[in-house]
């Protein structure tokens, strides 16, 4: 699925560059390297007059084609940690902030590799930003099938959690995938901790023994822009539950601000023994033009409901 994907963004958006069509931001030169940065970074560029988003399909495209292999790596190194659910015959899985579904691509990578032995995925994705991911989620949606169906829910995430409190259906498997850190720059700190007792009210009522939560996000704290500080406040409010928590790669230039590099999960995993992107096509070179990383660095979480 994953290498799918990347191969329609990829021709999509050199399609896109040749033709210089439908570019919201025309002063960036069609570069949508620029534009995440203004995304990711906006207190990088105080002289901006645009408050930036993930708001451009060809930008949707670029960031695929950049993230998803180390990404999906992540989720795949967090999976692997859940013994649990790996034997578990059907996934039913709800997806925040879903974006590019890389929780979604690495469920199909581990299916391939007899990693999982789920029979049927139900996968249900949650993006603000319908009108970004249009193209890639129709071509997510093309692979389903009678054991893979896939749904997308455009709205707000916190608007969405009196309905997913109705729903009949359940997950075993909740991802909040850089979130957090998203919700941080975008919507702001009291929003995102109203999000977070939200979740906590339905977890603590509505979810059943053996489901997984897994947090992947940048490994920074709030005030640097990250989203790990969120971790401990979500899981502080869960129920009958079991946590492990670590990093990848704690190998960051040190910082008056940060003197330990970026340390997290000392008390329970530390650092992970393997931080390696684990797509061959990184180290083919056959996404250079993307400049992927080679590496995970991003701060995690694993929580189980106990029985």
């Amino acid at each position: 699925m994953l290498q799918t994907i990347l191969s329609k963004c990829d021709e999509r958006y050199q399609n896109s560059r040749r033709e210089f069509s439908d570019c919201s931001y025309p002063q960036y030169l069609y570069d949508c390297e620029a534009c995440l940065e203004h995304v990711h970074h906006p207190d990088r560029f105080p002289q901006d007059p645009f408050v930036r988003h993930y708001d451009c399909k060809n930008m949707a495209d670029y960031y695929t084609c950049k993230y998803s292999c180390k990404y999906t790596s992540e989720l795949i190194y967090g999976l692997r940690r859940m013994d649990k659910l790996r034997s578990e015959p059907a996934l039913r899985v709800l997806s925040f902030g879903c974006g590019p579904c890389t929780d979604l691509f690495a469920l199909d990578q581990m299916q391939e590799s007899g990693e999982l032995t789920c029979q049927t995925i139900d996968y249900r994705g949650i993006d603000c930003s319908k009108d970004t991911w249009e193209n890639v989620h129709k071509d997510i949606k093309g692979f389903e099938n009678e054991m893979c169906t896939i749904r997308f829910y455009y709205t707000d995430v916190i608007d969405i959690m009196a309905d997913i409190t109705r729903w009949t259906w359940t997950p075993n498997l909740i991802v909040f995938q850089y979130l957090f850190s998203d919700m941080l720059k975008h919507s702001g700190d009291q929003k995102t901790r109203a999000f977070i007792d939200r979740f906590a009210a339905y977890y603590n009522e509505k979810i059943l023994p053996d489901t997984y939560i897994i947090l992947n996000d940048t490994n920074l704290h709030i005030l640097a822009g990250g989203g790990r500080d969120y971790f401990d406040l979500l899981a502080g409010k869960l129920f009958s539950s079991s946590v492990r928590k670590g990093r990848f790669f704690n190998a960051h230039s040190q910082s008056a601000g940060n003197p330990r590099g970026y340390p997290y999960g000392e008390d329970s995993d530390g650092e992970f023994s393997q931080n390696k992107n684990l797509f061959t096509a990184i180290e083919s070179g056959q996404w250079d033009a993307y400049s992927p990383a080679t590496y995970c660095k991003s701060a995690q979480m694993v929580i189980r409901k106990e029985g």
